[in-house]
């Protein structure tokens, strides 16, 4: 199962992001006993790793980095006459296609007054009867669906929202597809050939591949934070401990706003940077005995509550911190009285992302990402995510129909488009002079009309739009930026080692355990417990489920291994 983030309060804009990477740690368990639901793969079995396709030609304005990981940033986007067709051939057979979809943002329109779902079963040759559910109902609704025996052709899996449905998986509800994708077999489908290895071995359940994963930046929660205050206070970029105090408690102590604004360095408790900065491990250290230590057991984590007490003490964090809903963080932020912020490159810089609200609120707004430096000035830990945001998947009941799984992996490759191509255009900025006009310099605009916007709200699926570091409507050094953080990131990441183990106590206690460990932060933190208060909090964090835990995690190292 998904193992929850070491952060007790992560965003749900965060979240639906694809977020939750740095120093925060999610995991996906996906070792262990139980039904395969395979045709052709043996659970436990060597994992088939897709076959990378060939990537596209360089597009102009593009820069690609060395790095593997770190996406290519782009200076403008390529005009009408310059993109590509990465679809050569409609995906359907004419028939009708379902699906369980997570819905982005508002609800959409109908069909008979939705031009873009229209234009959709045209280009796909198709009937498309999506179910759209809200991203925090999306468990719930799966869990229905599977009981009622009824399901779409193709499913948003999505462990956030339902960590249980590993379990489901493991007991056969859905088709696995290492025989279509796995090895050369996905050279069959070019745009799926494209999404990065590490979303297709980390979405792996049990060497199994159950879905087409939606790719994610490996590390995407990032602290932007607001440089012009910075500059105002006379500060140099933080280079340690010491130094990042100085700055986030200046940030209040020292109202940088102006105009009488009240301001704070920071307005929760997520402890991502805090972690990044004190090494902690990414949710679990393995050690070189094979054994395993959760990340609250260890030295860093403990010196780590010890600073964000230091923090707190020094008002570095809004006094509502620890309950305040996020919505309402957020518009701190947003109203330009907030320091520092987690968010992730698509959340922040999109389309209709944070960072242009706060440049209207805040005329001369300037944010960058930082990456935290080393407690003692050194390099930091940075955790990496999982890389994936949710998979699609094929169910058992057409898992003898090989027709029907190739024509929905068709239409999962038609989604997964890269960008530069007509496909990529469509999928994620709709039709041009409805949805969108190619502005100054070729980037695509949306229209102002919300209702023709909500439109493209049934488009969430399987595509690399958050690898993809171009930001309409910001200047190209916007994109850069994010490729430099990137760059300078992911040698200093690691990721969980159980990111692909599974642990039938983590599905049934991690609530609880992650719980006890939140609560106990919060109240250190505070200083409404000392930090003494730790010990007893791990001893029952072991005997209440944690040991178990570790041992099944362990055990499906020692097999993997």
């Amino acid at each position: 199962m998904r193992q929850p983030t070491s952060s007790p309060l992560p965003s749900r804009r965060t979240l639906l992001a694809g977020a939750l990477g740095l120093g925060a740690g999610v995991t996906l368990a996906a070792c262990g006993s139980g039904g395969s639901g395979s045709g052709g793969h043996t659970p436990g079995a060597a994992f088939r790793t897709p076959q990378a396709g060939p990537a596209p030609s360089l597009m102009p304005g593009e820069h690609r980095d060395p790095i593997h990981g770190v996406p290519a940033a782009y200076d403008r986007y390529p005009s009408a006459a310059e993109q590509f067709t990465s679809v050569a051939k409609a995906p359907g057979n004419g028939g009708t296609m379902t699906a369980l979809m997570q819905l982005a943002t508002t609800p959409a329109p109908g069909r008979s007054s939705n031009r873009w779902w229209q234009e959709l079963e045209k280009r796909l040759h198709l009937t498309w009867k999506p179910t759209l559910v809200g991203g925090s109902d999306i468990g719930d609704r799966a869990q229905t669906i599977i009981a009622s025996g009824d399901m779409p052709d193709l499913f948003n899996v999505n462990h956030y929202f339902s960590p249980a449905i590993d379990r489901n998986v493991k007991q056969g509800a859905f088709t696995e597809l290492s025989d279509y994708v796995g090895g050369s077999a996905i050279l069959d489908y070019p745009n799926l050939a494209r999404l990065p290895d590490w979303a297709w071995r980390n979405s792996s359940i049990d060497g199994g591949i159950f879905g087409v994963p939606r790719p994610t930046p490996l590390v995407n929660n990032v602290a932007f934070y607001r440089q012009d205050w910075r500059k105002k206070l006379g500060m140099d970029v933080p280079r340690n401990a010491d130094e990042v105090y100085t700055l986030l408690t200046a940030f209040t102590k020292s109202s940088p706003a102006g105009g009488g604004v009240k301001t704070w360095g920071l307005s929760d408790l997520n402890s991502g940077f805090f972690a990044a900065m004190h090494r902690v491990p990414s949710t679990w250290r393995l050690n070189r005995d094979g054994t395993l230590t959760k990340d609250h057991e260890t030295d860093e984590w403990e010196a780590m509550l010890v600073y964000m007490r230091k923090l707190w003490v020094g008002g570095a964090f809004h006094p509502d911190a620890p309950t305040m809903p996020w919505d309402q963080q957020r518009q701190l932020f947003l109203n330009g009285s907030i320091g520092m912020h987690a968010e992730g490159f698509n959340g922040m810089v999109s389309v209709g992302g944070d960072l242009g609200v706060i440049q209207r609120n805040s005329p001369g707004a300037d944010l960058q990402p930082m990456l935290p430096p080393g407690h003692d000035g050194g390099k930091p830990l940075v955790a990496q995510d999982t890389g994936y945001w949710g998979y699609y998947s094929i169910p058992a009941k057409l898992r003898g129909n090989k027709d029907k799984i190739r024509e929905v992996l068709r239409v999962c490759d038609y989604f997964a488009a890269p960008f530069g191509s007509s496909e990529y255009t469509f999928v994620n900025y709709g039709i041009a002079d409805h949805h969108f006009t190619y502005g100054k310099g070729g980037a695509p605009v949306p229209t102002t009309n919300a209702a023709r916007l909500s439109e493209l709200s049934m488009a969430y699926m399987c595509q690399p739009s958050e690898l993809n570091f171009f930001f309409a409507g910001q200047p190209a050094q916007v994109a850069k930026d994010a490729q430099t953080f990137l760059h300078d990131a992911m040698p200093v990441s690691k990721p969980n080692p159980v990111v692909n183990l599974y642990s039938e106590t983590a599905i049934s206690k991690t609530p609880v355990l992650k719980q006890l460990i939140d609560d106990l932060m919060i109240a250190v933190v505070t200083g409404r417990k000392p930090i003494s208060a730790l010990a007893e909090a791990r001893r029952a964090w072991k005997s209440q489920g944690g040991d178990q835990m570790r041992a099944e995690y362990e055990k499906a190292l020692a097999k993997k291994n």
